[in-house]
């Protein structure tokens, strides 16, 4: 089994981590350094079977402005066919505001599947001047949904079922509440990762397709493994994802790739963990 070791101090020179000053990206004042990201770096797009789709993309800046920001948005082609999705060309953020939102839209066209399908959204190059940069760029999914016949939201009680590392749980056993993510086919819930090495509670998503489900977005724990010592180990979805029954919110079963960017070894370290929601009103 592989063992974990937390970066504790990242920088671009070596250096220890008393020497680093903390760079706050917050508020009004305009001398401060402003930091634009999307809220995301994955986005899924369910789209009903014969039908459309739509989710909701926002774009952040950690400081206001006296006067609407614009930006410029590109598509990048992926899998996704182009006759399966709009995308605004622009994205504002109001004058005093520190986000700026957009609606992508999905429309079926006999042309969506269960198959994820990817296309990505950019943010022009041209548009940033000195700001810091967090995710200009993002993935889109694209798959086919079908309508969801119970809540699936409320308190659940998380427990974890299986995991790659014998020396440090994915979760506790701890209350949750799932909410409405940015679709309506996604749920949205705040745990606490590798609880006996980390602190932070951090936001999770699972997107629900017609017969199974997935684990959504990425999350990185900045761990390393130490055979390996380069790369953090990310969490992503699952080629093997979970079935599930649309008309009974009871028991939610997710995998996931626990380190999908295989830094712990040549390969066998992507395999899928799994942890399960039980609901309990």
């Amino acid at each position: 089994m592989k063992n974990l070791l937390k970066i504790f101090c990242l920088a671009a020179i070596v250096a220890s981590c008393d020497d680093v000053e903390p760079t706050i990206f917050h508020g009004e004042d305009p001398s401060n350094l402003t930091l634009l990201s999307f809220s995301s770096d994955v986005y899924s797009l369910p789209v009903e079977r014969d039908a459309n789709g739509v989710t909701t993309v926002t774009f952040n800046s950690s400081t206001v402005s006296n006067s609407d920001r614009v930006y410029n948005v590109e598509i990048i082609s992926g899998t996704a066919n182009a006759a399966t999705y709009s995308v605004p060309s622009t994205i504002t953020i109001p004058a005093g505001q520190y986000q700026g939102i957009i609606d992508i839209t999905g429309q079926d066209n006999n042309l969506v599947d269960d198959e994820v399908k990817t296309f990505k959204i950019k943010i022009a190059d041209s548009d940033f001047g000195d700001e810091s940069i967090g995710f200009a760029e993002a993935e889109v999914r694209v798959y086919e949904v079908c309508p969801l016949e119970a809540d699936f939201t409320g308190n659940y009680v998380l427990t974890p079922v299986t995991s790659m590392f014998n020396n440090a749980a994915i979760f506790a056993t701890e209350d949750v509440v799932l909410n409405v993510g940015v679709n309506a086919y996604e749920r949205t819930f705040r745990a606490s990762p590798y609880p006996t090495i980390l602190n932070d509670k951090v936001v999770f998503a699972i997107s629900f397709k017609c017969d199974v489900l997935d684990f959504s977005g990425t999350f990185d724990s900045e761990l390393i493994c130490v055979e390996n010592g380069t790369r953090t180990i990310v969490w992503g979805a699952s080629d093997n994802s979970s079935s599930y029954d649309t008309t009974n919110d009871a028991i939610i079963n997710v995998s996931f790739t626990e380190d999908s960017a295989n830094a712990c070894g040549n390969g066998s370290s992507a395999t899928s963990s799994r942890f399960r929601l039980t609901k309990t009103n």
